[in-house]
């Protein structure tokens, strides 16, 4: 009876061996694998960006244009002292061409600007002026740029002392069959009128 209770012990430990041996090897149920890489060939966890772009970045092939920012008024731009200063319209010499044009000149660095705008510039010195005196203080600045369907037009005032002078401007380039005038603010403003000629405004390019 002993023996027998002896044997019968033996095979429950046994048992107990063999399932406890197999549960610790057992690549199911442990979590890992005696492989070191996947038999695929694909890694193990996909990395994910944060934040997939949906369409893919366009090429950098299009036209080069210019900042809106950048097509306004300035302060850093004029006619060149060297280029001539003729009457384009009434009592005012104007300039319009490209950033770089020598008849241009910036006070800093030429700003790199689109091939969609144009750089005007005005000055009244040494430029005839009928009815006003020689002596006096001539400080034509450009106050506004307009859009007027496919032309661009400046708007020129008198400038008081004592204020920055707004002696060119960054500007669309006009559309098709238009072009760059300017006029004067108000009736008293001797700039922008035609050179030969009546009419409000004057054409300069």
């Amino acid at each position: 009876m002993r023996k027998a209770l002896l044997s019968l012990s033996t095979i429950v430990v046994l048992a107990l061996s063999i399932g406890c041996g197999g549960e610790q090897t057992s690549a199911a149920n442990s979590g890992w694998s005696q492989d070191l890489g996947d038999p695929t060939g694909q890694p193990l966890r996909r990395t994910e960006t944060l934040s997939e772009p949906e369409q893919a970045p366009a090429p950098l092939t299009g036209a080069i244009t210019t900042p809106p920012t950048e097509k306004r008024v300035r302060h850093d731009v004029m006619i060149a002292k060297d280029a001539p200063h003729e009457a384009t319209c009434s009592c005012l010499a104007v300039v319009v061409g490209e950033p770089g044009d020598p008849r241009l000149l910036w006070q800093a660095e030429v700003p790199k600007l689109g091939g969609d705008v144009a750089v005007v510039a005005v000055s009244g010195k040494g430029v005839p002026c009928p009815g006003v005196a020689e002596d006096a203080p001539r400080r034509p600045s450009i106050a506004a740029v307009e859009q007027e369907g496919a032309d661009v037009v400046l708007t020129i005032e008198e400038l008081p002392s004592g204020r920055p002078q707004a002696s060119g401007a960054v500007v669309p380039r006009p559309g098709p069959g238009g072009a760059v005038y300017v006029k004067p603010k108000g009736p008293k403003v001797p700039y922008g009128r035609p050179a030969a000629g009546a009419g409000a405004r004057c054409k300069v390019k």
